[in-house]
């Protein structure tokens, strides 16, 4: 009985964890864009995770799929057409957790050696980017 609750527990879980082809594949924008979240939040854990245990190319190329992710987040959100002035329910979502990505990032850099300060900073930057855009356009910009 044990085991069978353990097997159900794992296949649960392993569902839980898409990969980014399958969060492409949600044709839902209105999910897709907090999947892609989710996504890229689970990819700096297993980054800080392959750092601390010296895999430093799956570190960087998990990294690179959490911005990857977050680009996908943004693009949903406009593909949604939807003012983020106006309706800025999903966008606000999407921003708070783009911030505790971002402060999981400055945390990552300040921990890691300086020759990967530089990959860290750079994925940051980008994510900073993508942020700071959205927070624009949620605030309304003038024109």
């Amino acid at each position: 009985m044990r085991y069978a609750a353990f097997f159900l527990a794992w296949i649960l879980f392993a569902q839980a964890v898409p990969d980014l082809a399958s969060v492409r594949a949600e044709p839902n924008l209105e999910k897709r864009y907090w999947m892609a979240l989710e996504f890229s939040a689970l990819r700096v854990t297993s980054a800080r995770k392959d750092y601390e245990e010296g895999r430093i190319k799956d570190f960087t190329s998990g990294l690179g799929l959490a911005a990857e992710a977050v680009a996908l987040c943004d693009a949903s959100l406009r593909s949604t057409g939807k003012n983020p002035s106006k309706s800025p329910r999903h966008f606000k979502r999407a921003e708070l957790k783009m911030r505790e990505i971002l402060r999981r990032l400055r945390t990552l850099e300040d921990e890691v050696s300086i020759d990967e300060r530089g990959i860290v900073a750079k994925i940051r930057m980008r994510i900073q980017e993508i942020h700071d855009e959205l927070l624009l356009d949620i605030m309304g910009r003038r024109k």
